[in-house]
């Protein structure tokens, strides 16, 4: 079953009350949560909201999803936190981005201290992720859902299946900066261009440089109630 795209938010309010009241207060009423529901009247829309304790592990994990990109000054108020609220939405982040945006801003006036997209471990300042989301190049709406990462045997990406596509890695016998840019190219024009791939196809970044073959693996990285799990499986990008 599809859990969606889960965003974390670690915030300021003491309690459920609290955050009730910031999030009227903040929005002057135009915006109301009760029970499990973040709710926009005038549009008629809705997102589910889970509210919970803070959370001991909450910074560590954002300044390893922020990959050296959060200020220290961010990192001490998450240390601080009161609370975390998670928003779901349904995948993808395409169709999705407007509500997103709306949603979380509605967290990041009221009280939310940073943003991270749970389904592929990546975190971001608010600055950052409205940079991101507002803009209309796809390769910034692919950097704010995206991260990549690396094990004993590859490099490989993780969050693609926030577009509904397939993740990619590649050995990591290759120069990391080189496999980091070729799995980005190779994720960009799978967001872009939709191609439909099929195992032993090739791929090339341009007419004169090397061809990979592709392997349409399952994610056996992570199991299958994982959020970082992507049920789209895993391209794998094999020289020759």
């Amino acid at each position: 079953m599809e859990t969606g795209m889960t965003v974390c938010i670690p915030g300021t309010w003491e309690n459920r009350t609290k955050f009730i009241e910031a999030v009227v207060t903040s929005t002057r009423g135009e915006f109301m949560f009760a029970g499990t529901i973040l709710a926009h009247p005038k549009d008629n829309d809705h997102v589910e909201l889970e509210f919970y304790e803070p959370d001991e592990q909450m910074p560590e994990a954002f300044e390893y999803g922020g990959q050296g990109k959060l200020s220290d000054a961010i990192l001490g108020q998450i240390v601080q936190h009161r609370s975390v609220a998670y928003l779901h939405f349904p995948f993808d982040i395409i169709s999705q981005k407007a509500r997103v945006l709306k949603f979380t801003e509605v967290l990041s006036k009221c009280g939310g201290i940073a943003v991270k997209l749970e389904t592929s471990g990546i975190s971001h300042e608010w600055e950052r992720w409205f940079e991101l989301l507002r803009s209309d190049n796809p390769f910034d709406t692919y950097c704010v859902s995206v991260v990549l990462v690396g094990d004993e045997r590859f490099y490989y990406s993780c969050g693609m299946h926030n577009f509904r596509l397939p993740d990619a890695q590649i050995s990591n016998s290759f120069d990391p900066t080189e496999a980091a840019d070729f799995i980005n190219r190779f994720n960009y024009w799978q967001i872009v261009e939709k191609p439909i791939l099929k195992s032993g196809h090739t791929f090339s970044l341009t007419a004169d440089s090397p061809r990979f073959r592709v392997e349409l693996l399952k994610d056996t990285r992570h199991s299958e109630d994982d959020l970082f799990h992507n049920p789209s499986g895993v391209w794998e990008l094999r020289r020759g």
